[in-house]
C-alpha cells in the first residue's frame, strides 16, 4: 500500500525578494563574510570587481555628487543675497526720489548696473503732465499686448513676440522679459525689464521680489506725478 504525498512547490525567489531581504538587514553580510569574497560586480571599466570595491566606488561617486549639489547650492545662495542687497538698496533709493528722472535714475543703476539686465522700460497709461516719448506708448499700441499677457495677474515673466519686444524695446535685442503692471488695478502704468538670455525671466520663477518693487511704485509714482503736474501748472500760468 502506497500513500500519495503531495509534493510541496519549491518557493519563488527573484530578484525583488532579495533585494527586499537585504535591504531590511543590512547586517546579512557582516554573518556570512565568506560570501563578500565570492561575490563579484561587472564594471564597464574594470571588469569583474568585488563588492566591497563596488560599495566604495559608489560611495565615492555619491560624495562627488552631494559636493557638486553643495556648490550648486552655494551658487544660488550667493545669487539670492546679492538680488535681495540690490532690491534693498533700490527701495531706500526710491523712496528718496523727488522726481520722475530720479526714479528712473535709481531703477538704471540697480538693474543695468548691479544686475546688468540690458533693458529697461517705464511707461505710463494715462499721466496727468506731459511726458517725454520714453514713458508713454503710440497711441494704444499697447492694449493688446495687456489682454494678452496679463489675463489673469498683474506680473508677467516669460517671453513676448517681435512685435511685443519692439513696442518695449525697439534698439536691443531682448529674448525674455518681466513685466510689472503698476497701479492698485494695474491702470497707471508698466515696468518692463528684458534679458538677452531667453531663459532668464520664466513663468515658474518667484515673484516676490518684484511684487514688493511693484507696491513701493505703485505707492510713490502717483504723488510724484501729481507733483510735476502741479509744477508744470505753475510754469503754464506764469
Amino acid at each position: 500500500m502506497t500513500t500519495d504525498v503531495k509534493a510541496i512547490p519549491n518557493p519563488v525567489v527573484d530578484d525583488t525578494l532579495i533585494a527586499q531581504y537585504l535591504a531590511e538587514n543590512p547586517d546579512f553580510f557582516e554573518h556570512h563574510p565568506q560570501l563578500l569574497k565570492q561575490l563579484s560586480l561587472r564594471h564597464q571599466e574594470r571588469g569583474a570587481v568585488s563588492l566591497v570595491e563596488r560599495q566604495q566606488q559608489v560611495l565615492r561617486q555619491r560624495i562627488m555628487q552631494l559636493e557638486e549639489e553643495i556648490t550648486d547650492l552655494m551658487v544660488t545662495a550667493r545669487r539670492n543675497e546679492e538680488l535681495f542687497r540690490a532690491y534693498s538698496d533700490l527701495y531706500v533709493a526710491l523712496l528718496a526720489c523727488t522726481h520722475l528722472a530720479e526714479v528712473m535714475d535709481a531703477l538704471q543703476e540697480t538693474f543695468s548696473t548691479q544686475l546688468n539686465m540690458p533693458a529697461l522700460s517705464l511707461k505710463f497709461f494715462d499721466s496727468p503732465i506731459e511726458l517725454d516719448e520714453q514713458f508713454t506708448f503710440a497711441a494704444d499700441t499697447h492694449k493688446k499686448l495687456l489682454s494678452k499677457r496679463f489675463q489673469s495677474a498683474n506680473v508677467y515673466l516669460g517671453r513676448l513676440t517681435e512685435d511685443e519686444k519692439k513696442l518695449l524695446f525697439p534698439n536691443e535685442p531682448i529674448a525674455s522679459v518681466a513685466l510689472i503692471l503698476l497701479g492698485d488695478k494695474g491702470e497707471l502704468g508698466m515696468l518692463a525689464i528684458g534679458n538677452h538670455d531667453a531663459g532668464h525671466f520664466e513663468p515658474a520663477m518667484d515673484t516676490l521680489l518684484v511684487r514688493q518693487l511693484q507696491a513701493l511704485l505703485t505707492k510713490i509714482l502717483p504723488p510724484l506725478l501729481a507733483h510735476q503736474a502741479s509744477y508744470q501748472a505753475q510754469s503754464d500760468d506764469a
